[in-house]
């Protein structure tokens, strides 16, 4: 049986930083099982569009998506085949939206995993029902992760990366001040409070002006810590202390 020339698609695959880790979720899995799909159904694929190292942008934010939708309104084919729906949409709002721009230029959408296929009416109310529930997902996680960190804040524990001059210590489960870089901040306070300009410092360490400004107005070097408005003492070791810092930022 040869393959439909009236039936061509497109693919499209993405995967975030996170979803790489996953089974079944990289580039190469959810491209392999879809072209075997589309073998399966006698499909062309004119083409896979990917956006790697995109997490939750919406899609108006991913260069690949939109390239998609010009070629389907150029009518480069006619249907969008993906592996699964939070792949391509963030919240239903924007999955209608784009449904019902596809419907209007003849362009089908076909979701394997969840198996949608707007080509019906039971597929078309099957797409409103599982985009519902991935915004709920969604927004379940967020609310476990902000619980997650006000719970590290009240332990005194700082949210985010480390700043320059701590590093983190696993089996402590708390940020330690790290020799050499620990000591890079202690002489950017100091030269700033002895009048060394700012370009001066920035060169000699090698950081941008805005880096520079971040370091000196960081309560977390003199041991405060900040989440959502708030400001609480932190369990580390403070780098610089008070009145240094409170020079500095006066100058």
């Amino acid at each position: 049986m040869k393959k439909s020339e009236n039936k061509k698609v497109s693919i499209y695959i993405r995967v975030s930083g996170e979803d790489q880790a996953k089974e079944g979720y990289s580039l190469d899995a959810q491209k392999k099982q879809l072209e075997e799909y589309a073998e399966f159904k006698k499909w062309w694929v004119y083409k896979v569009y990917e956006d790697a190292g995109i997490s939750g942008k919406s899609i108006k934010g991913r260069k690949a998506f939109q390239e998609m939708l010009k070629d389907a309104k150029d009518g480069k084919f006619s249907a969008i085949l993906i592996y699964k729906f939070d792949r391509a949409f963030r919240n239903v709002k924007e999955a209608l939206n784009t449904l019902d721009e596809l419907k209007e230029i003849g362009v089908d959408f076909v979701s394997i995993s969840e198996e949608i296929d707007t080509t019906t009416a039971m597929g078309k109310f099957f797409f409103v029902i599982i985009s519902g529930f991935a915004e709920l997902e969604r927004g379940l996680t967020q609310d476990r992760m902000n619980l997650i960190m006000k719970d590290k804040f009240s332990k005194g524990i700082n949210i985010g990366r480390c700043p320059l001059g701590y590093s983190w210590n696993k089996r402590k489960k708390i940020m330690i001040p790290d020799k050499k870089k620990s000591q890079i901040i202690k002489d950017i306070f100091e030269m700033t409070a002895n009048d060394s300009s700012y370009k001066e410092i920035c060169e000699k360490h090698k950081i941008k002006p805005q880096s520079y400004y971040n370091i000196i107005k960081n309560k977390v070097y003199i041991g405060v810590i900040s989440f959502e408005g708030k400001s609480r003492v932190g369990n580390h070791i403070p780098i610089i202390d008070k009145e240094l810092f409170n020079q500095v930022n006066h100058i």
